[in-house]
């Protein structure tokens, strides 16, 4: 066989196998639908604290000053990024940034700075102030990527005036009833997932988040897990703990 045809064999086998790779390696991972109504409140908040817990021993991948950033194909079946952020701060201003960071109020429904945008689809009040909610997260791209929406419903608690958490999971129907879908987007998949909020020391404080998402889509569950997640979602992560850090910190203002 001539050189060029050995080429031609192996170029063939490398395309083959990258395409294996990003469309059919590992499958496409598949999941019930869950209705606002199925969701338990304790019980959300069990699963998330024992999974913050178990990913105090993921090692860490990245790191700056007073973060640090680690990942799991456990126990879920696509990867888990972790953050924890130790900072000087205050933190009643630390959980009035997280609390923003997930409800979609009026100033963070149309964001086209960052190729987004949000919508609340529930709530429920309390003294004025909402305490359970549910966001919808369309988030913009070109192919191959795509538009990506995720609709997710959050809950808050104050267990103690030290700590504050938020946990949260996809949903597919509110109360049994379908919500308009975005048209050409993929629905991410938000396993239960959780923010905690603790003040360690007078004016210490500790955020940690822990976040399963399946992009989902077209592409594989290996493309994603091993791919898409440690390159865009864990860096997306990265890049959030340090801005708040940055935003945050007493030495920042």
């Amino acid at each position: 066989m001539s050189i060029l045809k050995v080429s031609a064999v192996v170029l063939a086998v490398v395309v083959a196998s990258a395409l294996y790779f990003v469309f059919l390696a590992g499958g496409w991972n598949e999941y019930s639908d869950t209705d606002t109504r199925e969701l338990d409140r304790a019980g959300l908040f069990r699963i998330a604290e024992k999974l913050l817990e178990d990913s105090e021993a993921w090692p860490a991948e990245l790191t700056a000053e007073g973060v640090v950033v680690s990942s799991s194909l456990e126990p879920y079946p696509a990867r888990a990024v972790r953050y924890s952020v130790e900072m000087d701060a205050d933190l009643e201003k630390v959980i009035a940034y997280v609390k923003d960071e997930n409800y979609s109020g009026p100033g963070r429904r149309d964001r086209p700075e960052l190729e987004k945008w949000e919508e609340t689809l529930y709530q429920k009040d309390k003294d004025g102030r909402p305490y359970e909610w549910v966001r919808r997260s369309v988030h913009l791209a070109p192919p191959p990527g795509g538009n990506r929406d995720a609709v997710v419903m959050y809950f808050e608690a104050r267990p103690d005036p030290r700590t504050y958490m938020i946990a949260f999971q996809s949903v597919e129907t509110i109360d049994g009833r379908d919500f308009p879908e975005v048209e050409d987007a993929v629905r991410f998949k938000v396993m239960p997932s959780i923010y905690k909020v603790e003040e360690t020391a007078p004016g210490k404080v500790r955020v940690r988040k822990v976040e399963g998402v399946d992009p989902r889509g077209s592409l594989s569950s290996a493309m994603n897990n091993y791919f898409i997640s440690l390159f865009f979602f864990r860096n997306y992560m990265f890049e959030q703990a340090k801005e708040m850090r940055a935003t945050l910190g007493v030495a920042a203002g």
